[in-house]
């Protein structure tokens, strides 16, 4: 499950922010994502001490984005608009997504 806030004042949804980024306010709701979204950016990131990864910005439905990473076989397929899902990370509180077949 995927939380994020959306402001009572002005209902702009955000990601994991103390202060709603166009009115300040701190009267801010917890709502749960459905977990779906497209790739905005994608980039591969080398590790030396294991294989790459693929890490995108994502644009929610909701309207938010958020910083993660993009399960895909080859990682060429994880490209921009490609759709994406909540999905399981390799480590147990890692935010990670599937793409949508």
């Amino acid at each position: 499950m995927l939380y994020f806030q959306r402001c009572r004042w002005c209902h702009t949804a955000t990601f994991r922010r103390l202060l709603c980024p166009v009115c300040g306010s701190t009267d801010m709701a917890e709502e749960r994502s459905d977990g779906t979204g497209v790739i905005h950016h994608v980039t591969v990131v080398g590790r030396s001490a294991g294989r790459p990864r693929a890490m995108a910005i994502i644009d929610m439905r909701e309207g938010f984005r958020i910083r993660a990473r993009v399960s895909a076989v080859p990682l060429a397929r994880a490209c921009v608009g490609a759709q994406v899902r909540l999905g399981f990370g390799p480590q147990p509180q890692e935010i990670a997504f599937q793409l949508c077949d």
